[in-house]
């Protein structure tokens, strides 16, 4: 272009006459070109008017060079003032003198097109009079710079990205209005000169500035004021879509949906970081508009994990290798030629970033568009965190229900769950085979339902009456107890025995929600129960008649050998016979254990002399303890009431405790039988204690102790006993209407206690 000016200068010989004019016109186009406003990629101003009034005034070649040289100046001034003048910064001089020499390509062209034309139909230069001739070859002069100026504007424009021309051919008509609707004042102005002289024209040019710098100013504030109510409504937007949805997949759209609104975002990612992996996952990227599948990968050291660690944003244009490496951070992925990264924050946790960026445009972003992606993202990091806490939950809530639904399909216990109206929320497969009915039939039903079949309703069938159950919910609801168990029998072709627990579902601040029943069958356990029982009985009266046969016949025995007085015979007799009567004890226990469960054994209460009971079972007793040295005390409070018992039962209780006492106390040692009132009882009832100096009884082993068959493995005696002994001492105290307990310690001896009624017969 300053080629072909030289060349039109050189062959017109149209040189600026007035000198001072030309600076004017120079001044007021670099001025009108500074203080333009963007719109939809380009630049709207009153530069159309201060080149055609240039033309009309000076002439085509020196138009011409006045255009050419305020665009070569002008765009010297935006890149040694970009950040001034608020526009896009040119990353090296190449391209800020790449762009100025475009822009004035274009304006000068724009100019020698629309002159050549007019002087094509015949207009004067300089222009001093407006006649109606006039009129057409000025129009055709506007018309030919505008089409020549926004052709080529579109063009380079359109080279930048088809994106781009589609936003300036949007904003066009806006343009055309706000550039062409000034031009019709161009020939007032231009005859402003010619007929009143550069003095006016001067004065008229004052006001073309403060009327450009006003425009600028309203353009400007009205553009911010449009990008605000932008931003805020699109915020708006931002929160709405991200508080109405837990799920991570729509709050990132809606995301990107409102930055793409705000700023270029046809380059946009999401990065997720989790600590427990230390890995960085990209459930959104977009690349020029199109989604992508980005992989995860471990926390490396690119841009992305270093705003996770440094927690701050970072906006780059122009050189962005060059601040990478600066940074000290290694380069992911294509280069980029802008790039703007926020971190998404909960608190201290650093969640990930959103970051834009573009791989064609330098100084695409700014510090407004910073502003309004933090504040995004700080909205966002709210939605997030409770999207991944949402998440965690419904994943472990599914696990719980599927371990739940496991159980219960497993399980063979029936188990029922109600509502406090009595409504069935869940029932298992084994309720509904203990029913008979489906399971599907089960839902949504009450207990007071009249199941199918036999038209019973549900409550009768898991055993429960009306009062019953109002009994049971009081228990609970009083808080005498925690849970209430009942077994119950279902009539039918074959009887079956349950144990049924009922105890309340509590929310989190313990009030009852709900009831939760659970069904064990006990027939079978009921059945080998009584199995075993029926066993024993029957060997233990097997047993009995030939063990009476035979001390029977070792007695007949005796007799007939009386007379030989061999001592080996007297030994093996007299051996047999203890070992005979030791098996007969064993199975009359055996018996009087059974019968005591059963509550068959007849109890023959009279007055009994306590003290007198004392003394025979030492008297009993006394050879064991004088073998082992043994001493045995009596002690018995004086004016002691008769006891209500029966002796024989009683007595066999005091022989057992003291045989007891005898077996497990070391040689030398001591034991005291005692009896005393009960200090600790409103009624009259008496305390009997057998006292020893034995070993002691470990803690642990203290509650098996009665127990059938339980012996204490760790505590040697002088004998090895059955383990009936203390289990028929609790069955018959109890049967009494009494109890029995032991207090020892290790090391400290033992005291076998137990307590009984005083009554009358």
């Amino acid at each position: 272009m300053f080629a072909i000016l030289i060349g039109l200068s050189l062959g017109t010989g149209q040189l600026p006459v007035n000198w001072l004019l030309w600076v004017l016109y120079c001044f007021l186009i670099v001025f009108a070109m500074t203080f333009a406003m963007p719109i939809g990629g380009g630049y709207m101003s009153l530069l159309p008017m201060a080149s055609v009034g240039a033309y009309l005034t000076m002439g085509l070649v020196p138009a011409g060079w006045v255009v050419f040289i305020g665009s070569v100046i002008h765009g010297w001034i935006r890149y040694r003032f970009a950040a001034t003048l608020e526009v896009r910064i040119a990353t090296s001089p190449l391209q800020a003198a790449t762009l100025a020499a475009s822009n004035a390509a274009i304006q000068t062209t724009s100019v020698l097109a629309g002159g050549l034309v007019y002087e094509a139909l015949g207009g004067a230069i300089p222009l001093t009079q407006f006649a109606p001739e006039s009129i057409f070859g000025v129009i055709a002069l506007c018309l030919a710079y505008l089409i020549v100026n926004y052709l080529m504007a579109g063009i380079t424009i359109g080279a930048r990205g088809l994106l781009h021309l589609r936003h300036y051919l949007h904003a066009l008509p806006r343009l055309v209005f706000f550039e062409a609707a000034p031009l019709v004042f161009v020939p007032l102005v231009v005859l402003v000169y010619t007929r009143l002289g550069f003095g006016f024209f001067f004065l008229l040019s004052l006001v073309f500035i403060v009327a450009s710098l006003i425009s600028f100013s309203l353009a400007r504030a009205r553009t911010r004021l449009e990008r605000r109510v932008k931003e805020l409504d699109s915020l708006q937007a931002v929160g709405q879509a991200l508080s109405a949805s837990l799920d991570l997949t729509t709050i990132l759209e809606a995301i990107h949906t409102q930055v793409k609104g705000l700023m270029s975002a046809e380059n946009f990612y999401v990065a997720l970081y989790d600590p427990q992996t230390d890995e960085v996952s990209f459930p959104l990227a977009v690349e020029e508009g199109e989604k992508k599948k980005w992989r995860s990968r471990r926390a490396g050291n690119g841009l992305t994990e270093y705003l996770i660690r440094r927690g701050k944003p970072l906006l780059i244009n122009g050189n962005i290798q060059e601040t990478v490496a600066s940074l000290g951070v290694d380069h992911v992925g294509h280069p980029a030629r802008s790039w703007l990264g926020v971190p998404i924050r909960a608190g201290e946790i650093h969640l990930g970033v959103i970051g834009v960026q573009s791989f064609s445009e330098t100084n695409l972003y700014d510090a407004s568009d910073l502003e309004v992606l933090e504040t995004i993202a700080a909205q966002a990091a709210v939605a997030i965190q409770n999207a991944r806490l949402y998440a965690q939950t419904d994943a472990a809530l599914a696990r719980r229900v599927q371990e739940l639904d496991s159980i219960m399909a497993t399980t063979r216990e029936g188990i029922l769950l109600l509502d406090r109206e009595r409504r069935i929320l869940a029932a298992n497969r084994a309720l509904a085979a203990f029913l008979g009915i489906a399971q599907m039939d089960l839902r949504n039903r009450s207990l007071q339902d009249t199941l199918p079949g036999d038209g019973t309703s549900l409550m009768s069938r898991i055993g429960f009456t009306e009062t019953d159950w109002q009994a049971e919910e009081q228990t609970i609801e009083s808080g005498k107890k925690d849970l209430v168990k009942q077994t119950f029998v279902v009539p039918g072709a074959q009887e079956r025995h349950f144990e049924r627990t009922m105890t309340p579902v509590r929310d989190r601040t313990g009030v009852i929600t709900g009831w939760l029943l659970l069904f064990r069958d006990l027939t079978e356990e009921i059945e080998l129960e009584r199995m075993k029982d029926d066993m024993v009985h029957m060997l233990v009266h097997d047993l009995r008649a030939p063990l009476t046969t035979m001390m029977g016949s070792l007695a007949m025995l005796e007799e007939v050998l009386d007379t030989i007085h061999t001592q080996e015979v007297d030994n093996l007799v007299d051996l047999a016979k203890r070992g005979g009567g030791r098996l007969l004890s064993l199975v009359n226990e055996l018996l009087d254990i059974s019968k005591l469960e059963n509550g068959q054994m007849p109890i023959h209460p009279t007055l009994v002399h306590l003290h007198s009971l004392l003394e025979d079972t030492i008297h009993q007793l006394s050879p064991l303890a004088r073998d082992a040295h043994i001493t045995v005390d009596l002690s018995v409070e004086q004016d002691l009431p008769l006891l209500t018992a029966d002796p024989e039962v009683i007595g066999r209780v005091l022989y057992n405790l003291l045989d007891n006492a005898i077996k497990f106390t070391p040689d030398g040692g001591q034991i005291r039988l005692w009896s005393c009132a009960d200090p600790g009882s409103d009624e009259p009832r008496l305390l009997v204690g057998v006292s020893d100096s034995g070993p002691g009884i470990p803690v642990e082993a203290q509650s098996r102790l009665f127990r059938k068959f339980q012996r204490i493995p760790t505590t040697k005696g002088r004998r090895r006993g059955s383990g009936l002994g203390l289990h028929y001492c609790k069955l018959a105290v109890e049967a009494h209407g009494g109890e029995i307990w032991v207090e020892s310690q290790e090391g400290a001896g033992s005291k076998f206690i137990f307590r009984l009624p005083v009554r009358e017969i």
